[in-house]
């Protein structure tokens, strides 16, 4: 697994390079099929990461690559090349890579690299329970550009009745897995539109830090693997 890990991470740097290399300049901005926005970021960093990958001899699945057919995949990567293209595109830094290996329909390792922080987070950090950022108050996270009113009606009925006084704070991209997975936030809600690629580095990841990610219609965890990509509404819960 850890040759695996060196894998990913190296491949997350490269491609963090190239989003920067991008971002740092004008760029244009497409529309894909689902209106979701797409940029030469993401292409640039899907094809570093599927190259820098092939060595592991495992295939390969990515937002900008998606195969015609995973069914008979048991192990493979699952990657989101540019996670918060939303956000690269308004430049608040607030984007990262996510690198997700998939085994049995878990996410058994994961890597997400934010390049505008130049910081790493892994599945095998084993020191991410010791960052735990103190925090007095309950807090819970939202998405940046896809807060909905059925997160803050989840809020106000599950969440605030234990915490009266919780705060809530927004976040962009798998960033706020990171911060649940660090301790410095307690629970992030969602109910927009997200795909498997979004979130299976950042589940490794948090459930590596103890944490969890379940669906909210039934409290069960995220499933990967599915014969389609969307994810159902969710709540991500520190540990």
């Amino acid at each position: 697994m850890k040759t695996l890990l060196h894998y990913a991470i190296n491949a997350a740097l490269e491609a963090g390079k190239a989003i920067m290399e991008v971002y740092a300049q004008p760029f244009e901005v497409y529309t894909k099929d689902d209106d979701s926005p797409v940029t030469q970021a993401d292409l640039r960093a899907s094809n570093i990461i599927k190259e820098m990958l092939k060595p592991t001899g495992l295939p390969f699945v990515s937002e900008e690559d998606l195969p015609p057919d995973r069914s008979q995949f048991n192990r493979y990567w699952l990657v989101d090349p540019l996670d918060g293209t939303a956000e690269f595109v308004k430049r608040n830094g607030e984007f990262t890579v996510n690198i997700a290996l998939i085994d049995n329909k878990q996410p058994v390792l994961g890597v997400i690299y934010a390049p505008v922080l130049d910081k790493l987070w892994t599945s095998e950090d084993k020191n991410l329970s010791t960052f735990n950022t103190q925090h007095s108050t309950f807090t819970v996270l939202v998405s940046r550009s896809h807060r909905t009113p059925e997160v803050d009606a989840y809020i106000n009925k599950v969440l605030r009745p234990a915490h009266p006084d919780l705060v809530i704070d927004t976040q962009g991209s798998s960033l706020k897995f990171a911060r649940l997975a660090e301790g410095s936030a307690d629970v992030y809600v969602c109910y927009s539109k997200t795909k498997e690629w979004d979130t299976a580095a950042a589940d490794a990841i948090l459930r590596a830090a103890g944490g969890k990610v379940l669906r909210i219609s039934d409290g069960f965890p995220l499933e990967y693997s599915k014969k389609e990509y969307p994810n159902p509404p969710f709540v991500a819960w520190a540990k």
